[in-house]
């Protein structure tokens, strides 16, 4: 017959009652448990015949005993203490205090025993055998049925149990060639001793599965001998009677579902509909039992030593089933470590390892729960996965640190069982207190120690206990976890470690605020919105004097307080970011608009008029903030902040604090960034012309010389103001390239003057950059000798801001180039930064005052008095002056009463291209040899 050994519920949760009354080693057998009655395992083709096997049962008492089925008898085992969560880890459950099971258990068995005695004895007493065979007795059907009921045959499906005890073979023999009697007497003895010799079942226990072993004959004897008369006369042991044996077993086989489902309902007080209905796998394992039986029979009959062959016939088949059995199982080990290596892999990538490595090792050791002890800060945590499958961790006590103990002691998987002697009793205590009857538990050791303890308990299907090839699939189990252990770890090292370097490759090492990348990938999130974003830069002033002052130390320590005030001052969501050096970047969101940012900018320069507490210093440093607007200045990232630069810069020139972008201040837009390779290749191609603006001695009105005035005719836009160009060839490294080429061509036209006659002096701006060039006065050497052009007729301009930029190094240019006979000059004198005492030690011979005092001398006493101061100067240091923007006689006249020698401007003319220069030059009278040119003559002799 087929035994459907229960198991656990889909849940996890433990149906039967665990053995918690358990008074010696009698765990060497299968135990009862109750199958998951609402899924599919119930009702599949090869799990249909529902016998609780439960050898380990013989406790002292039945007190809250649950149910277990062998070979066609009813056992008991006690409760658990436990439910399972998903990995089928313990968790405390209570018996909500109803009744013992015993007592439901022995109504059963009463009512069962009496059944039967009534049937046997008012039946079935007189009745004699069918057929006489004497090679049939008894105490031989006793044998066999004792035999079959030791020696099952297992298989596993799912995670249920399936049991053929072929005890329905002697029973089919019983019912043709022994009396009633004497077949109920057989299997009576023959059961009993079985369960009482290898089951070791207490009284009451035994009884009950007795009494059912008895009904269960009873039914199949008075079945079979009803079957037969009904269907008349025919040979015993023909065809004609198969019907009446197959109708008998399986109604045999009805019966004891029908018992077991009642007492199983009676104690979990709900009926059990799965449990009495017999499947297709129980009525092809009773009929082909039965076709075994029948075979017996006929070789009784015929020729009973042909039985030898029969049983090693069947001993052989047993046999290789059981071969295939195993070499079935070890190559599905060999599967489930693949899927488990497989998975474990995937695990550590996505940080699942301790749930899919207990789940899988319960799976692949078909155990009921799975846990781990993990060595932790010098104790242990107990880790097991709840029912959502997330993982649980607490404190493990003292049962489980002898638990662990006892695995590493053992060197390798270890059995654990509650029946352990007393010298276990922590080991005992702590599987008792988890309801669980067996463990099987391994060391986890890595590299670096011990790592913990896996742990799996209880075989699922209580078709055994846990055998040495579980052991030796449990120790390979153990060695694929521990190194799953040990990578999962150096995998969480280095999550760590990336995390902290993320961290560190997006913030500031100094102040801990994000850096320039964070702040970059903020704004590009922020401007998926639609909302309104501004950018906001911040540049402290004067932080080069703190650090030069106070030294780098406390100019950090002033950037880290500067980035707590900035931090506390600003809306929850807002981003601060410190770019580099002494520059922060702040992010709004959600602005109304241009005004909000202002008013947001304003308040953090109010945050600068407090003082930075720096050791027993109290700094004062203050801030320029540049504003740009999305979507009113941009909806990129890269334009916005580029645009709040440009208005933090402008803020910082102008001292004004704070300053929203302005399109027209912005000299790097795009359009001036396109004209940077345009005038790289117009420099290259010689492409710019040279504009001359004549220079007039008012007092003689002879030519006194021209100023060298570079022009940008552009194919497409035309003529480019040289403000528009000039500025961006000294910030592209293109000043040196245009100085050279403006330079170029004034010593050609002043070498073609020359040698028309009309020699006259050409003016040529340096910039600041140029002058700053070591090789400038050997660069102008050798243009000077390569067009052979006097150093006299040459005068070099420069500002006063480029001068005192490096005076040390702007000073002794000046001077070599005033030594190869050159004269200097200073370009707009009165608008830049100078020092009086710098002009006294220069090596200039002439002053240009700005066209911005002279233009406005007509209108404004105050220009009129600068100009007048600039020409004292000029006369009392013995230095020429030349008025720039000299556009009306009035201006000229009061310039020359003031003094004011030479002029130039539109009144005399505008700047000319080189062949209109030569015509102005050939229209002009022949100079006298007065005024300034004698002058200078003479100064220079």
């Amino acid at each position: 017959m087929v035994r459907l050994l229960v198991g656990r519920d889909k849940l996890g949760r433990r149906n039967d009652l665990d053995g918690q009354d358990l008074d010696g080693a009698d765990l060497d057998g299968p135990d009862l448990d109750r199958s998951d009655l609402d899924g599919a395992d119930l009702d599949g083709p090869d799990l249909d015949r529902s016998d609780l096997d439960g050898a380990d049962l013989d406790g002292p008492d039945l007190d809250g005993a649950d149910l277990d089925r062998v070979g066609g008898h009813v056992c008991m085992t006690a409760p658990p203490l436990t439910t399972r969560g998903t990995s089928g880890a313990p968790e405390a459950r209570s018996d909500g205090g109803r009744p013992p099971a015993a007592a439901y258990v022995g109504l059963v068995a009463a009512a069962t025993a009496a059944i039967a005695l009534a049937t046997s004895v008012l039946g079935l007493g007189g009745l004699a055998p069918l057929v006489h065979l004497h090679a049939v007795r008894w105490w031989a059907l006793a044998v066999a049925f004792g035999a079959a009921e030791v020696l099952p045959v297992h298989f596993e499906h799912r995670r249920e149990a399936v049991s053929f005890s072929l005890s329905y073979a002697p029973v089919a023999v019983g019912l043709f060639a022994l009396s009633p009697v004497g077949l109920i007497s057989a299997r009576l003895v023959g059961s009993a001793l079985a369960l009482v010799a290898h089951r070791r079942q207490p009284l009451l226990k035994l009884g009950v599965n007795v009494s059912a072993i008895w009904l269960e004959t009873v039914v199949a004897i008075v079945t079979f001998r009803w079957a037969l008369q009904l269907m008349g006369p025919t040979s015993v042991l023909g065809p004609g009677s198969w019907p009446a044996l197959f109708g008998a077993v399986l109604a045999a086989d009805a019966v004891q579902s029908a018992v077991l489902a009642s007492a199983i309902s009676l104690y979990q007080r709900h009926w059990e509909r799965g449990l009495a209905a017999s499947g297709v796998v129980g009525k092809f394992s009773a009929v082909v039992e039965s076709c075994l039986g029948l075979v017996a029979l006929t070789i009784l009959r015929a020729q009973p030593a042909a039985l030898l062959p029969l049983g090693v016939l069947v001993v052989m088949v047993l046999l290789s089933y059981r071969t295939h059995r195993t070499l079935r199982e070890k190559h599905g080990h060999l599967e489930q470590l693949y899927d488990f290596t497989s998975d474990m892999g995937d695990a550590l990538l996505d940080g699942r390892v301790a749930a899919t490595l207990l789940g899988q090792a319960r799976e692949l050791m078909h155990a009921e729960s799975a846990w781990m002890y993990l060595a932790d800060q010098g104790g242990l945590l107990m880790l097991n996965v709840d029912r959502s499958g997330a993982i649980e961790a607490a404190p493990a006590g003292a049962g489980a640190a002898a638990v662990h103990a006892a695995a590493h002691a053992a060197g390798g998987p270890t059995l654990l069982a509650t029946a352990l002697g007393a010298g276990n009793a922590p080991v005992r205590g702590e599987l008792a207190s988890l309801g669980v009857r067996e463990v099987l538990a391994a060391p986890l050791v890595g590299p670096s120690g011990t790592l913990g303890t896996l742990v799996v308990a209880d075989r699922s299907g209580q078709v055994r206990r846990f055998s040495s090839g579980d052991l030796r699939l449990f120790a390979t189990l153990a060695n694929h976890a521990s190194v799953s252990l040990e990578n999962n770890r150096l995998m969480d090292r280095l999550r760590v470690e990336a995390a902290e370097s993320e961290h560190q490759a997006m913030h500031d090492a100094l102040t801990g605020l994000p850096n320039r990348m964070l702040f970059s990938a903020s704004l590009e999130e922020k401007l998926q919105g639609s909302s309104a974003v501004a950018v906001l830069l911040l540049d402290l002033d004067r932080f080069k004097e703190v650090n030069d002052t106070l030294g780098h130390h406390n100019g950090d320590l002033l950037l880290q307080q500067v980035g707590g005030r900035l931090r506390s001052a600003l809306r929850h969501g807002d981003v601060i970011a410190r770019l580099g050096g002494d520059e922060f970047a702040i992010l709004l969101g959600d602005v109304e608009g241009e005004e909000a940012a202002v008013h947001v900018a304003n308040g953090i320069v109010a945050l600068f008029e407090r003082p930075f507490p720096i050791g027993d210093v109290s700094v004062d440093v203050g801030v320029s903030i540049g504003i740009a607007v999305a979507p009113f200045h941009g909806d990129q990232a890269g334009p916005l902040v580029q645009r709040a630069d440009v208005a933090m810069y402008t803020a910082k020139a102008d001292q004004s604090g704070v300053e929203l972008y302005n399109p027209e201040r912005d000299s790097y837009s795009a359009e001036r960034l396109a004209l940077v390779g345009e005038l790289r290749q117009a420099i290259t191609n010689g492409d710019l012309e040279v504009y001359f603006q004549p220079q007039i001695d008012m007092r003689t009105g002879n030519a006194f010389g021209a100023e060298a005035l570079v022009r940008w005719r552009h194919p497409t836009r035309g003529l480019i103001p040289p403000d528009d160009f000039i500025s961006i060839a000294e910030h592209t490294g293109l000043i040196r390239p245009l100085t050279e080429l403006v330079l170029e061509k004034s010593l050609e036209c002043s070498r073609t003057w020359r040698d028309m006659g009309r020699p006259l002096r050409v003016s040529v701006n340096i910039s600041a950059r140029s002058l700053l060039q070591p090789t400038l006065a050997d660069d102008v050497y050798a243009l000077l000798r390569h067009h052979g052009v006097p150093a006299g007729d040459v005068c070099l301009e420069v500002t006063e801001t480029s001068v005192m930029a490096d005076p040390r190094r702007t000073i002794g240019t000046l001077e070599r180039l005033r030594a190869l006979g050159l004269t200097v000059a200073i370009d707009d004198f009165g608008t830049g930064h100078s020092a009086l005492a710098y002009i006294r030690r220069l090596p200039v011979g002439e002053i240009k005052i700005d066209k911005s005092f002279v233009m406005s001398m007509a209108s404004d006493a105050s220009s009129e008095a600068i100009v007048r101061t600039i020409v004292d100067l000029a006369c009392n240091l013995e230095l020429v002056v030349v008025a720039e923007g000299v556009e009306t006689e009035e201006v000229r006249d009061t310039l020359l009463a003031l003094g004011c020698p030479v002029a130039q401007g539109y009144l005399y003319s505008r700047p000319l291209p080189q062949d209109q220069m030569m015509r102005w030059l050939s229209e002009q009278p022949e100079a006298d040899g007065g005024g300034v040119l004698v002058a200078l003559a003479e100064r220079a002799g």
